[in-house]
């Protein structure tokens, strides 16, 4: 499915199964700039909810979606920004629930869930999985990076009220940083919030994709289950051993997104390639490659041709 219309996929996603994506924002704007992301940089970082996408365009892909449910196993509001920004979230919301016979999900930050409006509609999903990196300002300064005015207070108790008020499952992902919020402090005290909130799971993960910012590093394997003793009966480990050592070794190579951009453009320059000959060639993993072609055909630094029954990426 093309992004111009809103949904992508079905992708698989280790969490949810086959996942057909709705995009309520553009590449990238958002409330946080975390430094782990796999989309890149924030270019509009923000807190004003406004119609980022008409909903004229937003309804026509709801009722697209609605039309091949066989294709997906979950709808998901996600994409490359923060969804709730769009101040047509709401009814985005309402008229999902009203087409889609599967399960629909959401993907969040948690920065608005301390607006009522916003809440009321997320208490309306199947899943919700709201992020909760930090329990001190310190860490959440470090890693999410928020807009000006977002404190950590509002988005803790964002999340207490959502837990009051759910109708459907909470997951709360636990993304971590080697070095800047995997301290005691910091754990005691998202631990503390996590018991206060007690959501159905939570999910702990950790950088296994070139993200933000270049030489961010991993928590391993161990180190994660260890977390997630601590944290308690209700935490999993939700990525694998085998994709925390690709990406060390990735670190180690000096792979960043910027130098996997260069990289590709300097081969298509070469030759003009398929997805599969780029997957090898580079020792990309497939979502990360995918999100960077993605950006650079946005960006018209790389172009699509078709030659018997191939897409090639190529450079003009």
């Amino acid at each position: 499915m093309a992004r111009d219309k809103l949904i992508f996929g079905p992708v698989k996603s280790r969490r949810l199964g086959r996942s057909l994506g709705l995009e309520l924002v553009p590449k990238k704007v958002c409330s946080m700039d975390c430094v782990y992301c796999e989309v890149g940089r924030t270019t509009l970082l923000t807190l004003e909810r406004k119609p980022y996408y008409p909903w004229e365009k937003i309804e026509e892909a709801i009722i697209t979606a609605s039309k091949i449910q066989d294709k997906f196993d979950v709808f998901t509001f996600t994409g490359s920004g923060e969804p709730t920004l769009n101040s047509f979230f709401e009814d985005a919301v309402f008229l999902a629930k009203k087409l889609i016979k599967k399960p629909i999900a959401l993907l969040t930050n948690s920065s608005l869930l301390w607006m009522k409006s916003v809440r009321s509609a997320v208490c309306e999903f199947d899943i919700v999985l709201p992020s909760l990196d930090a329990g001190t300002e310190e860490a959440f300064l470090k890693v999410n990076q928020p807009c000006k005015g977002l404190k950590l207070e509002a988005i803790v108790e964002g999340l207490k009220a959502l837990s009051k008020e759910k109708k459907g499952k909470v997951w709360v992902e636990v993304l971590l940083v080697k070095g800047l919020n995997d301290d005691l402090e910091n754990l005691s005290a998202i631990k503390k919030v996590l018991n206060e909130v007690s959501p159905d799971k939570v999910q702990l993960n950790t950088v296994v994709r070139p993200g933000a910012l270049s030489n961010i590093l991993p928590l391993s394997y161990e180190e994660l289950k260890k977390i997630a003793e601590f944290f308690g009966d209700k935490a999993e480990v939700v990525v694998d051993s085998t994709s925390i050592d690709r990406f060390k070794r990735l670190v180690e190579k000096g792979i960043s997104r910027k130098k996997l951009e260069e990289e590709l453009i300097a081969y298509v320059k070469r030759r003009p390639a398929t997805f599969e000959e780029l997957l090898s060639a580079l020792d990309a993993e497939e979502k990360v490659l995918s999100l960077v072609i993605d950006s650079l055909l946005k960006e018209n630094k790389l172009q699509k041709k078709l030659h018997e029954d191939k897409i090639y990426y190529i450079v003009y």
